[in-house]
C-alpha cells in the first residue's frame, strides 16, 4: 500500500498492558514517529505504560485499556475512537478496535506465523511492516529518563567511579525466579572477586525476595527495591556496567538502554523474550522440556527447571561480559 504521508495527521497506536510487553512495543512508536513526523499520535496502553508514552514528543494523548468492561462500555469506546477520525490505527493487542475505527488504514488481527521463532519486538514491527508493505527491523526503543530520575541516580551512585552491577532477583512467576540464595552467593562473588558495587532493584511486590537475598549476603550492597521509577531504573541501567536479571520487565529495560545483560531463563523461550543488548548472555537449564512457557512445572518441583542453573554458570557469564577490566 502506498501511503500519502501528507494526508496522515492522526495515528492511534494500541499497545499492551504489562511493563515488559509495553517496552517491546516502543520500537513501533519510534518507527511511526520517523515515518510520520508531523502526525499526532494517541496511545492506548496499560497503566504501566503511562510514564513512558506521556514523555514522547509525538504523543498527544495516552489512555489506558478498559479492563473487564461491559460490552456496552467497549462499544462506546469504539464509537468514541471512530468519531476522532484517525488516519491510521495500529493495534498490537489484536482487539476489534481497528474494525470499528473508520480509519483509512488499519491493522487487522494476526495469530502468529508458521516457521522460525521470532523475538516479540520483531513480531510487533512486522505488523507495521505488513501495514505499510515494506520491512521495518531493529528499530530503536523509547525509554525516557527525566531530570529528577537523573538527579536520583547521581545521588545513589555518588561521585566516586566504581563499576556497578545491578541485580534483579524478582519476577511475577516463581518459575522465573532464580533462587534468592544463589543470587546472594552471586552478589558476594561479584563484590569479592570482581571488585564491583552491587545494587539490588525490584518493585514493591519483590520486597520479600529482595529481603531474602539481602539476608543471605555477607558483602555490602545498595538496596533500591521499590525506590525507582521506570525512568530512574532506565537511567540506573544506562550507568551500570552489567545487569543480571530474571526473565521480567527489567530485562527489557536493559535491552532498551543497551546495557550488557546476563538473563537467567527458566520455562520461557529466550528466542522470543531474550535480551537484545549488543552484549548479552542467556543462562538456561539444559532440560528437554523447555521452553514450555507454562505457569506450573509438569515435573513437580515448585521451583521448576530454573533451579538447575548454578551460581558458577551465571558468574562466568557475568565475568565474561565485564571483560578485560576484571
Amino acid at each position: 500500500m502506498i501511503i500519502n504521508k501528507t494526508n496522515i495527521h492522526k495515528i492511534l497506536l494500541i499497545t499492551l498492558s504489562n511493563l515488559g510487553d509495553i517496552i517491546l512495543t516502543t520500537p513501533v512508536l519510534e518507527k511511526l514517529y520517523d515515518e510520520f513526523p508531523g502526525a499526532e499520535i494517541t496511545v492506548i496502553t496499560g497503566p504501566a505504560g503511562m510514564d513512558i508514552f506521556t514523555q514522547h514528543p509525538a504523543v498527544k494523548d495516552v489512555r489506558t485499556h478498559i479492563k473487564k468492561a461491559s460490552i456496552t462500555a467497549r462499544v462506546r469506546q469504539a464509537m468514541e475512537i471512530r468519531r476522532e477520525k484517525f488516519d491510521i490505527v495500529v493495534d498490537l493487542k489484536n482487539s476489534l478496535i481497528p474494525y470499528f475505527s473508520g480509519a483509512k488504514i488499519s491493522s487487522r488481527m494476526s495469530f502468529g506465523h508458521w516457521g522460525a521463532v521470532r523475538h516479540k519486538r520483531d513480531e510487533h514491527l512486522e505488523k507495521l511492516s505488513t501495514l505499510m508493505e515494506r520491512p521495518f527491523r531493529n528499530s530503536r526503543f523509547f525509554m525516557p529518563s527525566g531530570a529528577e530520575d537523573r538527579k536520583f541516580v547521581s545521588a545513589v551512585l555518588g561521585e566516586e567511579w566504581v563499576r556497578c552491577v545491578l541485580l534483579n532477583p524478582g519476577a511475577k512467576s516463581h518459575l522465573k525466579r532464580w533462587d534468592a540464595k544463589k543470587f546472594a552467593r552471586l552478589a558476594d562473588m561479584i563484590v569479592g572477586e570482581l571488585a564491583c558495587r552491587v545494587l539490588i532493584v525490584g518493585t514493591d511486590s519483590d520486597r520479600s525476595v529482595v529481603d531474602e537475598v539481602k539476608g543471605q549476603m555477607t558483602t555490602s550492597f545498595i538496596d533500591l527495591c521499590g525506590r525507582t521509577t521506570i525512568g530512574a531504573l532506565a537511567e540506573l541501567m544506562r550507568r551500570s556496567d552489567l545487569v543480571v536479571t530474571n526473565d521480567s520487565a527489567p530485562l527489557h529495560v536493559a535491552s532498551a538502554v543497551n546495557t550488557p545483560t546476563v538473563a537467567i531463563f527458566g520455562p520461557t523461550d529466550e528466542r522470543r523474550y531474550g535480551p537484545l543488548s549488543v552484549k548479552s548472555r542467556v543462562v538456561k537449564p539444559s532440560v528437554p522440556c523447555r521452553p514450555c512457557g507454562r505457569a506450573l512445572c509438569s515435573t513437580g518441583p515448585d521451583e521448576g527447571c530454573i533451579s538447575q542453573i548454578s551460581v558458577n554458570e551465571v558468574f562466568r557469564a557475568a565475568k565474561e561480559l565485564l571483560g578485560s577490566n576484571v
